[in-house]
């Protein structure tokens, strides 16, 4: 058993010695990434619409001008039956 010791160290000693280099480090080209902007969350709802119109009482006239809209915009559908309103959108974030 002794002389396997000593067969073993005498193959292994040998390589153990050796010192290791590590490769130098390549430069990798990179580019640089697109910039996207972060888009910007849109706020919407009836009090949205209040501070955005110079007139906000014509969100409740019904005999208002087209150009201050049907209210599409702020109402919520019902998800089974798109043609029946379910509410009012009174302050939705849009991200």
């Amino acid at each position: 058993m002794g002389s396997f010791a000593i067969v073993f160290l005498a193959l292994f000693n040998g390589s153990a010695q050796e010192e290791f280099v590590a490769p130098l480090p390549r430069e990798i080209p990179t580019r640089p990434l697109p910039v996207t902007p972060d888009p910007k969350p849109t706020i919407e709802g009836i009090v949205a619409e209040v501070f955005r119109d110079r007139q906000p009482w014509q969100l409740v006239n019904p005999l208002a001008p087209k150009r201050f809209g049907d209210g599409r915009k702020t109402t919520s559908w019902d998800p089974e039956n798109p043609g029946k309103p379910k509410g009012f959108i009174v302050f939705a974030l849009d991200f």
